[in-house]
């Protein structure tokens, strides 16, 4: 299995994200999540210095830029960020949230073996304790009968950033 998500989540109740015209998609059903893909072009028309911006320490992808967009979009509503690369069963995740204009989450860094990933990026054994997953449970999700907080809150429905982006399009 192979995929490489790139995204924001956003909970769904914030009025003014709820409001803005983003492309998002909606998560599970009873969720209250949504998902903003973060193709170039998205991020380009939400913040056009973030595109080539330097990435925040820790993330590969995570510019300042976009790190203060969420900030500020805390302040309406929680907002995280999730990095998930996957090739032939072994990757990484990489995952922080803010709440009220402050970091209230993370950074997490998780890997499923050594080779996967920088140092910073911690081992885990299990894909219950990837990065993504622990966030997922900090708001709340519960996996249920899933296979972890991934599926439950409805990200697995596809494994690549531009499979969301082309569902936000519709």
């Amino acid at each position: 299995m192979a995929g490489n998500l790139q995204a924001l989540l956003l909970k769904s109740t914030a009025p003014s994200l709820r409001e803005a015209v983003l492309p998002t998609v909606p998560l599970a059903a009873g969720s209250g999540l949504v998902l903003l893909p973060l193709t170039d072009e998205i991020v380009a028309s939400m913040v056009p210095t973030a595109v080539d911006g330097a990435p925040v320490e820790g993330f590969y992808e995570l510019t300042r830029e976009l790190a203060e967009w969420a900030c500020r979009h805390s302040m309406h509503g929680d907002v995280a960020y999730l990095h998930t690369e996957f090739f032939g069963g072994g990757g990484f995740h990489a995952a922080v949230a803010w709440r009220g204009g402050t970091v209230a989450w993370g950074p997490m860094f998780t890997a499923t073996s050594a080779g996967e990933a920088e140092d910073h990026y911690s081992v885990v054994a299990d894909h219950e304790d990837l990065a993504v997953n622990a966030m997922l449970r900090w708001w709340g999700v519960q996996r249920g009968d899933q296979v972890d907080e991934f599926a439950a809150a409805g990200l697995s429905r596809h494994r690549w950033t531009e499979e969301w982006a082309a569902l936000a399009a519709r």
